[in-house]
């Protein structure tokens, strides 16, 4: 059992999490110049997942959702900046190439020793740090196709990651996600519900250019 911060309260390993994970994000081009002003309007430089044994939802540094996954109904939402969501098929599989590989990287996140698995896709490649300890059920997400999720949490056998470097091959930038604070909260399933005041819109060119 290993603290994530000297002044706060280690997180129960022997339960699946049940909290938040807030992540800080740095975007570089494919040369490894900062590009964080220039995507800043496209992209957060700070989100927050609050997820449980069944639910997640990612909200941004103005409070504002940007995903939300309700396991029990199975339905998975994408949040626009215009107050509009799209309720979204995550049990299509959007890459026809999803790999796994090994890599040999370690590192050491809000105290936490991590290790590292590489997840391909079509068009993006993913490294994902994480610590077994911190971990959740897979089974609520074994048909969640998009971008290979299902994949790396079969391959880290549910643990949820502390950091993400993902390569974008068509948008052509690289984001280095990594957890700045990591707290257990007792979230419930009102925790997860639609914002009333975001309205539903249907898809008009796939998910592919939203995801």
């Amino acid at each position: 059992m290993f603290p994530f911060l000297a002044h706060s309260k280690m997180i129960d390993t022997g339960k699946f999490f049940t909290g938040k994970i807030r992540y800080r994000s740095n975007f570089t081009d494919l040369k490894g110049n900062e590009i964080n002003k220039k995507v800043a309007s496209f992209f957060d430089l700070e989100q927050s997942m609050f997820i449980n044994n069944q639910n997640f939802k990612i909200i941004n540094d103005k409070n504002k959702h940007v995903k939300l996954f309700q396991g029990k109904y199975n339905s998975y939402f994408f949040f626009n900046r215009d107050n509009t969501a799209y309720k979204i098929d995550q049990t299509s599989k959007t890459n026809q190439i999803v790999k796994v590989i090994e890599v040999d990287d370690v590192d050491t996140i809000l105290g936490y020793p991590c290790t590292a698995v590489k997840i391909e896709t079509d068009f993006r490649a993913y490294i994902y740090f994480f610590n077994a300890q911190i971990k959740i059920d897979t089974e609520p997400y074994e048909n969640y196709y998009m971008d290979g999720w299902n994949v790396y949490l079969e391959a880290s056998e549910g643990a949820l990651p502390l950091r993400v470097i993902m390569v974008d091959l068509r948008g052509k930038f690289v984001e280095d996600r990594k957890a700045v604070e990591l707290k257990e909260l007792p979230l419930v399933k009102s925790d997860f519900d639609y914002p009333k005041n975001i309205k539903l819109k249907p898809l008009k060119y796939g998910i592919d250019l939203i995801w």
